[in-house]
């Protein structure tokens, strides 16, 4: 009868793991599915956070993607020049999370940060050339993607978010979701959408401001 006992707790135990295991993607991060009206979970509530800190300050950070998100994501996409139709799929990813290219609306660093660190910035891009055995995957098992920071955590904790100022004034938000064997000390990798924009990036010394 304990044998049976046992066999039946274990199984109970593993349906509710794997239930768990299934309800994950309400938890995504930002860039890891196509967001639109009606969704919601963390990923939505990156969203809002990145539109505030875009300059939409009217929209409710509640993990809801309801018609004021909607209207949001479609002004920015028609100051972007791209198709407004308020889904948020890689375009407007692109747009929100950046590569090197995206500069931040308000042109200047955030006002709240716990710290800001100099530090010495590479970039990789998705795949087995530049993340070897993890390919698409970062640390935290979300994908790579614009946005993602590898960091080392001694120094920057994983899920921290980040502002990148670079030389020129110009920068970028992002998220610390990744490691890296060479990513030791005060020192970066910025995700970028493929291995040429990696090489292109090359090495620059940046300013990163841990966000509070």
């Amino acid at each position: 009868m304990k044998n049976i006992k046992k066999i039946i707790i274990g199984t109970i135990t593993m349906a509710v793991l794997t239930a768990n295991i299934w309800v994950s993607p309400a938890f995504a991060a930002l860039g890891d599915q196509t967001l639109k009206l009606g969704m919601d979970g963390q990923d939505v509530t990156d969203l809002q956070v990145r539109l505030n800190d875009l300059g939409y300050n009217n929209i409710t950070v509640d993990g809801v993607f309801g018609e004021t998100t909607e209207r949001a994501i479609k002004e920015l996409q028609n100051a972007k020049n791209i198709d407004a139709d308020g889904i948020v799929g890689q375009d407007t990813f692109q747009i929100l999370l950046g590569d090197r290219r995206t500069e931040v609306s308000r042109g200047s660093a955030p006002g709240r940060y716990k710290t800001v660190l100099d530090i010495k910035a590479t970039a990789y891009a998705p795949g087995p050339h530049d993340n070897g055995q993890w390919g698409n995957l970062t640390y935290m098992g979300t994908q790579v993607r614009p946005g993602v920071i590898a960091v080392d955590p001694r120094i920057i904790p994983l899920g921290s978010r980040l502002y990148i100022e670079f030389a020129d004034g110009n920068g970028m938000y992002g998220v610390a979701e990744d490691t890296g064997g060479a990513i030791k000390g005060n020192r970066i990798d910025i995700a970028m959408h493929s291995v040429d924009k990696a090489y292109d990036f090359g090495v620059q010394n940046v300013k990163v401001y841990v966000l509070s």
